[in-house]
């Protein structure tokens, strides 16, 4: 029960999160005409979710990352089967990957970050430092790779326990744990990677 309303609290702030994205995404226009009194640089609004108003590619690192995160999710899921059945040495090669992707998948993150602040840097848009959607895309990936690095955490600690003889068939409750907050970041991302990256990017901030 501890551990279903942790994962819980953690879906809703991710929801408090959409719900505000959503929230600018699709109302920024009307949000821009309020007295400034009540809402400072109102009229910046206008344009902060704009269509456009981002430079990351969706179909390139981004999507790499979606393709590492759905193989970690099989590779956890292997993982917990063969531990299930008593097959000790698939438990631990499955939890071995998930974990190196799951690494990977912050690193491909880390860099994708140093080419946005490049690309800044270079005289590109400005959206990184100045637009709602900047704050917005840094606030929400940079939380799922902070939980991204959690889970690779717990992942870890339940490998170690793996190894030196922890978990059983009938008793790994540990492992099962951190299995369900590893589909719970695969779950999220796939919505961060459709929204975030993908419909906004392309125009739906309409």
């Amino acid at each position: 029960y501890g551990m279903i309303m942790f994962i819980m609290q953690e879906a809703m702030f991710f929801v408090g999160w959409f719900w505000i994205f959503f929230e600018l995404g699709l109302f920024h226009e009307v949000r821009a005409t309020w007295n400034p009194d009540i809402l400072e640089n109102a009229a910046d609004y206008a344009t902060s979710m704009a269509p456009g108003v981002t430079s990351v590619d969706a179909w390139h690192l981004p999507l790499m990352n979606t393709l590492i995160l759905l193989l970690s999710g099989t590779t956890i899921t292997w993982a917990h089967h063969a531990l299930m059945h008593g097959d000790r040495k698939g438990a631990k090669w499955g939890l071995f990957l998930t974990i190196a992707l799951g690494v990977v998948f912050t690193f491909v993150q880390l860099y994708e970050y140093t080419e946005l602040f490049h690309y800044s840097s270079e005289g590109g848009h400005p959206w990184i430092g100045a637009d709602a959607y900047g704050s917005a895309f840094f606030m929400a990936t940079g939380f799922h790779g902070l939980h991204v690095l959690i889970g690779t955490i717990f992942l870890i600690v339940c490998y170690l326990r793996l190894i030196r003889g922890g978990f059983k068939p009938e008793k790994h409750f540990g492992f099962e744990a951190a299995a369900w907050y590893w589909h719970f970041v695969d779950v999220v991302w796939l919505f961060l990677f459709a929204f975030v990256y993908v419909v906004f990017a392309m125009g739906g901030a309409h």
